[in-house]
């Protein structure tokens, strides 16, 4: 059962619908030692034991994002943050299994971008005062499962943040974000002076067996106002 539902997250997510984007996943299995590049080798080295599965888990999926536009690695470090290699915006996100996920993009309208991977059954409903409005405190109140849809908004709000993390005047708080899941596309409504002028920010979700959602997130350049 475990093997099967590895692989269906493996498959479940591939491409998002915007030109040169991609996302993937990589479920880390016990023995496993999938292929990263030299210079990630290094980066794994210089980690605590601990960090190395989820480390491992996120490269291998950000070297899949990547493989599918055409491009190849390391995915270094800046900070804490990864680095993805020149002409690419990327961001890794990591959940309790290990597994990893990544998003990369070529498109040159992406100015950044966001991914977060989380399990559905994670956060208990007195989290939802931290994290939501008003109004999506009263979205998630309707559902079935409370816990899980406030899960999704978590974790779109998290892949928002990481989208705006370097290119944002200030650190957003959950409360400066308010989402509406239409389909599997996140209408996003943002704080003002979060967006430079000609920029929007968009996103998409999709919830994944093993009680798995996967937010992405991407600031877009737009055209200015003539």
């Amino acid at each position: 059962m475990q093997r099967t539902q590895q692989r269906c997250l493996v498959t479940a997510a591939r491409q998002l619908p915007l030109s040169g984007t991609a996302i993937a996943l990589f479920p880390h299995t016990p023995g496993a030692a999938p292929a990263l590049h030299e210079a990630e080798t290094r980066l794994l080295h210089r980690l605590p034991p601990a960090q190395h599965p989820a480390f491992t888990a996120g490269r291998a999926a950000a070297g899949r994002a990547l493989g599918l536009l055409g491009v190849d690695g390391p995915v270094l470090r800046e900070g804490r943050r990864p680095l993805f290699p020149a002409g690419t915006r990327g961001s890794i996100s990591h959940a309790t299994g290990p597994i990893g996920a990544a998003v990369a993009s070529t498109n040159p309208d992406v100015v950044s971008v966001g991914i977060d991977l989380e399990r559905t059954d994670r956060l208990g409903r007195d989290a939802d005062r931290l994290v939501c409005t008003a109004r999506e405190r009263l979205w998630i109140a309707r559902a079935r499962r409370p816990e899980s849809r406030l899960s999704v908004l978590f974790s779109a709000k998290e892949a928002i943040y990481k989208a705006l993390e370097g290119i944002a005047p200030r650190t957003p708080v959950f409360h400066d974000v308010e989402i509406r899941l239409d389909d599997s596309r996140l209408d996003v409504r943002i704080a003002p002076g979060l967006l430079r002028e000609g920029q929007r920010i968009t996103g998409w979700f999709q919830l994944l067996p093993g009680h798995y959602v996967l937010t992405t997130a991407a600031v877009i350049r737009t055209a200015k106002p003539e």
